[in-house]
Parts: C-alpha cells; sequence; structure tokens
C-alpha cells in the first residue's frame, strides 16, 4: 500500500472513531450493532445512554402531568434531546407525552424519565417541593391511585397525574 493511500486510511479511521465518541456511543457495538444479544444493562443504564431511531425495539408513550399547589406545570420540549445525544425516554414538545423509544425492551420507570430529566422524584419530593407537615405528594395512574412514584412501569398510554399540594 502506497503511503499517501495509508495516511488517508488512518485519517478516516481517526475521523469515525471521533465522531462517534462525539455523538455520545461510548459502546460501539451498540452503535453498530443494536442490541443483537440482548444485554443485561439496567433500565436506567440504557435510559441515560444515547440512540437512534434505527434502533428503536421498544416504542410507548406515557403521558405525565404535574401540579404543585394547583398550577399545571409543563414537561418541557426535547427532554432528552441535545444536539449531540438523544436518549431512549425524551419529550418532542410539552404536553407530558414521554416517548420511550429504545434499543431494547426493558421495564422502564418513571424514576428513569426523572433521571434523564435531572430532576428529583420520589414518595418526599417533587422537583423543587418536598414534603413537609403541611404538604402531601399525591400519584395517580389511569385515574387511581399509586404508591409507586419512581418505581412506577411506564406502559403505554399511561395517565400519569402527580400532584404537591396543602393537606387538606
Amino acid at each position: 500500500m502506497k503511503k499517501k493511500n495509508k495516511k488517508n486510511v488512518v485519517t478516516v479511521v481517526l475521523m469515525v472513531v471521533v465522531v462517534v465518541s462525539f455523538l455520545g456511543f461510548g459502546n460501539i457495538s451498540q452503535f453498530f450493532g443494536g442490541n443483537a444479544g440482548g444485554s443485561s444493562r439496567s433500565t436506567r443504564d440504557i435510559a441515560m445512554s444515547c440512540t437512534l431511531d434505527m434502533y428503536t425495539q421498544f416504542h410507548i408513550h406515557p403521558r405525565l402531568r404535574i401540579i404543585i399547589n394547583g398550577v399545571e406545570q409543563p414537561i418541557p420540549t426535547n427532554t432528552g434531546i441535545s444536539f449531540s445525544c438523544m436518549h431512549p425516554l425524551h419529550t418532542h414538545d410539552n404536553t407530558g407525552t414521554i416517548h420511550v423509544e429504545s434499543p431494547e425492551q426493558k421495564d422502564f420507570t418513571l424514576g428513569d424519565f426523572f433521571a434523564v430529566w435531572d430532576k428529583k422524584f420520589s414518595k418526599d419530593r417533587l422537583l423543587d417541593s418536598v414534603v413537609d407537615p403541611q404538604h402531601e405528594i399525591v400519584m395517580s395512574v389511569d385515574g387511581q391511585p399509586s404508591q409507586e412514584f419512581e418505581n412506577l412501569v411506564l406502559k403505554d398510554k399511561q395517565q400519569i397525574v402527580i400532584e404537591y399540594k396543602t393537606l387538606n
């Protein structure tokens, strides 16, 4: 091989490595092969990774509403999407629809979405609001009370309402 051709091949390989690294695809086999053999990665690991539409094997749309002291809080457009990464759990608008578009079918939780959003949520905390003697957090799923909070497994077309409110 001529010296110039060898240099060109090395340059192309380096460029591919830099681009893949920049895009946040740390697991190159996942980037090129999706999830051919399955994995033992946790839902949180998958939720925090980057993916591409072409690798979507699991696709559902639960809807989340957050109400704090009677005021609905919008879920921001493009939560989980940046210039360099699209997380498997993300939003496209501020309607509260969570897009779960994962390279693996797993039982993703509401806590996984909050982790991608980089916000706090548990039975004692909702965003910046903390349970105290005057306030509580209540959650309903499809109109029924739920105590699952961050452990709620997301399902297609699920209607999730989380409310921080004054005790009666």
